[in-house]
C-alpha cells in the first residue's frame, strides 16, 4: 500500500486479528469493496499470532470462541490450541476473499482528521500515507506486553523474554525457569513447560480464583455430527452463548451471594483440596478476595502440577534480579537460566498515545484525559468517522469477544451507511456522556468495583475497560442505530 493522495478509500481497517476479520467481511457484505486491512504483524490472527506460548489456549469453548457465519466442525478439542485458532482465522481470510485487502506488515503510526477535506489521512511507520473516509480501529488490549521494572534486570546472564513474544529457538528441557506472575498465561504456561524443565519457580503475588477447565478431546463421531448435522452447531452454539450469560455473568454482580458464585467457589474448594494435599501450598493459593473481583480462570493441571518435585511456588517479592536468577524479600536467591514474563499487557497505555488527532487538531489523547470512554464502545464525539470494534468499557470475561466483535460490527456498519458516501456521523457529546454515566453506575454494581486492585481497574479506581451488562444486552443496543444520539453532516468537497 503506497501513498497515493489521489486515491481515496473508503475504509482503513486497523488490526487483522478477529475484529479486522469480520468488520472486512461485513464491508464487503455492505458492497463497501475499496478498503484496507493494515497489521503490524506478519500474519493475520492478532491476539492468536503473537501469543504463542507452551499451552497457549481461549478460556472460552472453542464453538463460541468462532464466527456465528462461519462454523467449525473440525476444532480437535473443546478449548482447541492458539496454532488452531490462528489457522481458523487464515481460513476465514481465504474463504471470505480478504486477502487482496490485508497489508500485513504495515504498521499505523497516526491517523489525522484533514479539516479540509473532511477525510482521514492514516500515516504509517514506513512513511507512506492514505486518505480514506473512515478508519476502523481493530486493535485489541492483549498486544502490547507489560513488563515490570525490577532492579538488577539488565544484570541476569541468561535468557529473558516476555509470555508473548515467546523464544521458540530455546529449548528448555534441561533448564531452570523462573516464571514471574501467576494469571491466565502461567496458568497455562507452566504445565506445559514443567514437563521437559528441570526446574519451575513460580513468583506469585496474589493467588486466583481457579475452576476446572474440563477439556477434552473431540470424538471423531463428535466432528462428523458437527459437519453433516449443521442444527446440532447451532444447537451447541446457543447452549454455549446461554451458558455463559446465565451460569458466568451473575459471578460478576453485587448484592446477595447468588447461586452462581456459590457454585464457583465450590468448583474452586473441590479442585484445590483435589489436588494439594499439602495445607501450607493450599493455604498460598487461596485468594482472600471476593471471586470474580479478577479474572477467573480455568485449569485441569495447574494446581497438580504446582505439588511436582521440580516445580516450586513462592509467594515472598522479588527484591532484585541477579546474574544467575532472582533474589526475594526473604533473603533467598532462586537460581534461574530462563525468565519468563507472565505479567500480562498494558491495556491502558494504548489509550494515551497521541495515534488519534481530530478535527481542529485536537487528540484523542486530550479528549480521553479524564476517562477514555466512548459511546457503545463504537465512536468518540468530536471524531467524526472514526470507530472502535472494541473500545473502552466493552471488555468481557463472561461470554466470546467473538461474539462481541460481531455485535461492535453491526453499529460499525449502521454507521457507515447512515454517513453515505460523503457524510460525517459522529454521536453528540450529549449522548455519549449519558451513556458513559449509564456505564459507570452499572459498573458500581459490579465486584469489579469492590475494594480488591485489579488490571481492570484505573489507579483512580475507574473501570475504563469492562461492560457491566450481559452479552444479550450488547446485542441488542448494537442491533440499531438510534440515529436521535448522532450528528450526521455534509464533509467538505
Amino acid at each position: 500500500m503506497g501513498e497515493n493522495k489521489d486515491a481515496v478509500l473508503d475504509a482503513l481497517i486497523i488490526g487483522a486479528g478477529f475484529s479486522g476479520i469480520c468488520l472486512g467481511k461485513r464491508l464487503l457484505d455492505a458492497g463497501i469493496r475499496d478498503f484496507r486491512i493494515a497489521d503490524k504483524a506478519p500474519k493475520t490472527g492478532g491476539t492468536w499470532y503473537w501469543n504463542s506460548y507452551p499451552g497457549a489456549a481461549c478460556d472460552v469453548q472453542s464453538h463460541f470462541y468462532s464466527f456465528s457465519f462461519e462454523p467449525n466442525p473440525d476444532w480437535s478439542r473443546k478449548y482447541s490450541p492458539w496454532n488452531e485458532i490462528q489457522a481458523y482465522a487464515e481460513h476465514c481470510v481465504d474463504k471470505y476473499g480478504l486477502r487482496p485487502h490485508i497489508d500485513a506488515g504495515k504498521e499505523v503510526e497516526r491517523s489525522r482528521f484533514v479539516d479540509e477535506s473532511g477525510l482521514w489521512e492514516v500515516a504509517f511507520t514506513d512513511g507512506s500515507r492514505v486518505l480514506t473516509r473512515h478508519v476502523i480501529d481493530g486493535t485489541g488490549g492483549l498486544h502490547v506486553p507489560l513488563i515490570p521494572h525490577f532492579e538488577g534486570a539488565d544484570s541476569f546472564q541468561g535468557e529473558c523474554w516476555h509470555s508473548s513474544l515467546w523464544r521458540h529457538d530455546v529449548d528448555l528441557a534441561g533448564k531452570r525457569v523462573a516464571v514471574i506472575g501467576s494469571a491466565a498465561s502461567a496458568v497455562q504456561i507452566v504445565p506445559a513447560i514443567a514437563k521437559t524443565a528441570a526446574q519451575v519457580t513460580l513468583f506469585q503475588r496474589t493467588a486466583n480464583w481457579l475452576i476446572p477447565r474440563h477439556d477434552r478431546a473431540y470424538h471423531g463421531w463428535e466432528k462428523w455430527v458437527f459437519r453433516h448435522v449443521p442444527l446440532v452447531n447451532k444447537l451447541y452454539r446457543l447452549f454455549l452463548f446461554l451458558r455463559y450469560d446465565w451460569l458466568a455473568y451473575p459471578i460478576v454482580k453485587t448484592g446477595r451471594d447468588n447461586l452462581a458464585r456459590r457454585w464457583a467457589r465450590s468448583q474452586f474448594r473441590r479442585l484445590l483440596n483435589r489436588s494439594v494435599k499439602d495445607p501450607e501450598l493450599r493455604a498460598a493459593l487461596t485468594p482472600d478476595f471476593p471471586i470474580g473481583c479478577k479474572r477467573i480462570l480455568i485449569s485441569d493441571d495447574f494446581f497438580t502440577t504446582l505439588t511436582r518435585n521440580n516445580v516450586a511456588l513462592t509467594t515472598a517479592a522479588i527484591e532484585r534480579f541477579m546474574p544467575g536468577g532472582v533474589l526475594t524479600t526473604d533473603g533467598v536467591e532462586h537460581a534461574a537460566d530462563v525468565i519468563v514474563y507472565a505479567t500480562g499487557f498494558d491495556t491502558q497505555g494504548h489509550h494515551l498515545e497521541d495515534r488519534v488527532i481530530g478535527p481542529g487538531g485536537g487528540s484523542l489523547r486530550e479528549a480521553w484525559a479524564e476517562a477514555p470512554a466512548a459511546y457503545e464502545g463504537c465512536m468518540v464525539a468530536g471524531f467524526p468517522n472514526y470507530h472502535f470494534v472494541t473500545g473502552p468499557n466493552t471488555g468481557v470475561g463472561s461470554t466470546s469477544i467473538i461474539f462481541m466483535i460481531e455485535q461492535a460490527a453491526n453499529m460499525i456498519i449502521n454507521c457507515i451507511q447512515a454517513a453515505g458516501q460523503n457524510g460525517l456521523i459522529a454521536p453528540t457529546a450529549d449522548a455519549m456522556r449519558a451513556y458513559d454515566d449509564e456505564i459507570q453506575q452499572a459498573l458500581a454494581g459490579t465486584v469489579w468495583a469492590t475494594s480488591c486492585q485489579s488490571w481492570y481497574k484505573r489507579a483512580d479506581g475507574r473501570i475504563t475497560i469492562l461492560y457491566p451488562y450481559n452479552a444479550q444486552t450488547y446485542r441488542r443496543r448494537h442491533k440499531k442505530l438510534r440515529l436521535e444520539d448522532f450528528e450526521i453532516r455534509p464533509r467538505p468537497v
